[in-house]
């Protein structure tokens, strides 16, 4: 099963993974989505996941899309030109 994440802080209010599941369960897509709330100190363990397969993916929210930059291996030209990310995989 695969695993997806939308993590910020706050994250209570984030909608992601209801409409998220919405599309998985729709699509008999073998996937759960969440949502987690971190500290800045938590974002390299978060994205450590990643980079070993427990999380498939990831999508960031405030006030993450910065701070997750230096963690990343490699960012689009975009992410790059405006110094933010949205998505991690």
């Amino acid at each position: 099963m695969k695993k997806y994440l939308v993590i910020g802080n706050p994250i209570e209010h984030s909608l992601s993974p209801k409409l998220h599941s919405h599309w998985i369960k729709e699509n008999s897509i073998d996937a759960v989505y969440d949502k987690k709330k971190l500290s800045e100190t938590d974002i390299k363990g978060i994205i450590t996941k990643v980079k070993v397969g427990k999380i498939d993916g990831i999508n960031v929210t405030v006030p993450f899309k910065k701070s997750v930059i230096s963690f990343l291996d490699q960012l689009t030209p975009l992410a790059k030109e405006v110094q933010s990310v949205n998505t991690i995989f």
